[in-house]
């Protein structure tokens, strides 16, 4: 048999980071096909921002940026996220600054259906491809509900999920659970054990 590889995956969606990690895991599947059987990723879903840190519209990037002074503005917008968007782009991703930055309640309800019925890796992917790439807001329900559906998800079951007035309490439960296991304090964080040995990420920064 080939050796198993076990991805865990906590990650933001508002998060350039968690893209390119994903991307990256993507093209790793795709080098090692037929050397390695990656199991399912598990995923986390992590929010950075406390809820009611933003409208409901969201905010622009370079705003978001400069929300946290002229200093680190400088150091995010000049140095940070260039060297985001370059390692991005050897990726394949062409990330736009004109996304907006939104809470992300549904799409974290949503994400906890789909690694239910099987297809977070899918749903991940496609949605953070959407909103970095084509500025889609990633809550948005009529593109949300139908990338559950094409991806397998029962409606009935998406329609619960998603209407359920608990989601938002259960998305701070989760974030609160995942800040326990970052080490760093940052996302996204990624756990890979191959062939069930320990955690090939402990030490990486």
């Amino acid at each position: 048999p080939l050796p198993r590889v076990e991805v865990a995956v906590i990650l933001d969606f508002m998060c350039p980071w968690s893209f390119i990690g994903m991307r990256s895991l993507q093209l790793a599947r795709e080098r090692f096909a037929g050397r390695l059987d990656f199991a399912p990723v598990r995923f986390t879903p992590f929010e950075f921002d406390p809820p009611g840190t933003y409208p409901p519209e969201g905010v622009d990037w370079t705003a978001y940026c400069q929300g946290y002074g002229p200093e680190k503005a400088r150091f995010l917008l000049e140095q940070k996220l260039p060297r985001a968007f370059a390692l991005g782009k050897d990726v394949g991703i062409g990330f736009r600054m004109e996304r907006r930055i939104v809470h992300t309640t549904d799409v974290n309800t949503a994400l906890d259906l789909a690694q239910q019925h099987g297809v977070a890796e899918q749903f991940v992917q496609e949605t953070l491809s959407r909103h970095f790439e084509h500025l889609e807001d990633p809550n948005e329900p009529t593109a949300l509900r139908r990338r559950l559906a094409a991806l397998g998800v029962p409606v009935d079951a998406a329609e619960a999920a998603l209407a359920d007035p608990q989601r938002a309490a259960k998305n701070e439960a989760r974030t609160r659970e995942a800040r326990g296991f970052l080490r760093g304090g940052g996302v996204p964080q990624f756990s890979v054990r191959c062939g069930g040995d320990e955690d090939l990420c402990l030490g990486v920064p």
